[in-house]
């Protein structure tokens, strides 16, 4: 998989860092930088791009996931 260009979070922003990597997330599906079928990048990369926790970067998954962005397939991870 290519590297998914993600911008840096923005610290002084009123947004919730969460919501900042969703809105990250959303914007790249929105524009076709991740196509359908293309693979959400792993937790960890996802961690290590914007050092945070796990748990930040699964309930900015899951906004996406609840808009019905992306989709949870056992085995092959977020799509």
């Amino acid at each position: 998989m290519a590297e998914l260009p993600l911008p840096d979070l923005d610290p002084t922003s009123d947004r919730a860092i969460f919501r900042q990597i969703a809105d990250h997330l959303r914007t790249a599906i929105e524009h076709g930088v991740l196509a359908e079928g293309d693979k959400v990048p792993s937790e960890a990369r996802l961690m290590q791009h914007y050092g945070v926790a796990r748990m930040t970067i699964r309930n900015a998954l899951q906004v996406i996931q609840g808009e019905g962005l992306t989709v949870a397939e056992h085995g092959r991870g977020l799509l």
